[in-house]
């Protein structure tokens, strides 16, 4: 179970509540596989926004179990749910789990796991990425900070792959809600997944 969560820690942070210095910048160009074994780019261009969760220390473990069921939440219906009771909204969510360094060398190791352990209908939403080091991704200031490494940090990007919110770290109530508020901006009137017809 611990190799679950650093799976999805080695994905999916508001020093205090939001990273002013990534607001602005784009996202880096990534490229890893989900549990699906497909490709996914990111930021991802469909006229969405998307949310990324990321992390690449398996010491985020805890920080990352408050977090997952609200933000799978946000986004995805899950098989079975009353669609009265829930709405997603209509963005992309990815969680990363970003492998740098020698943790490259464990990737098979990582997805496995992962695949052995994660709901079928969230198998699309997580993609293992064979990264650099963290110097090459400035945008997303990562953290060199022994302290900073063990958080995981999150990620909304407007439709074109630009940073308008990053928080990192325990859950608050506080972050939660000031993220779905910047994402109720970003979709403004067209806010929920079209319902699948019968």
């Amino acid at each position: 179970m611990k190799i679950y969560f650093f799976s999805l820690a080695c994905l999916l942070t508001c020093l205090p509540l939001c990273l002013q210095a990534q607001v602005g910048e784009m996202y880096p160009n990534m490229s890893g596989d989900n549990l699906l074994q497909k490709n996914v780019n990111l930021p991802i261009k469909n006229g969405k926004p998307t949310l990324i969760a990321l992390a690449y220390s398996e010491k985020s473990e805890d920080d990352l179990k408050a977090w997952r069921a609200e933000l799978f939440n946000l986004f995805i219906q899950a098989p079975g749910t009353n669609l009265f009771d829930f709405e997603p909204y209509d963005g992309n969510v990815k969680f990363v789990v970003l492998l740098m360094g020698i943790n490259k060398v464990a990737a098979g190791k990582v997805k496995t796991k992962l695949e052995e352990n994660v709901k079928d209908h969230w198998k699309e939403h997580i993609v293992v990425v064979k990264g650099k080091n963290i110097d090459h991704y400035p945008s997303l200031d990562l953290g060199k900070a022994k302290k900073e490494r063990t958080k995981p940090y999150f990620y909304l990007l407007d439709k074109n792959g630009k940073i308008v919110y990053a928080t990192s770290g325990a859950y608050t109530k506080e972050k939660a809600a000031e993220l779905e508020k910047k994402l109720q901006e970003l979709l403004g009137d067209n806010q929920f997944k079209k319902k699948d017809k019968d």
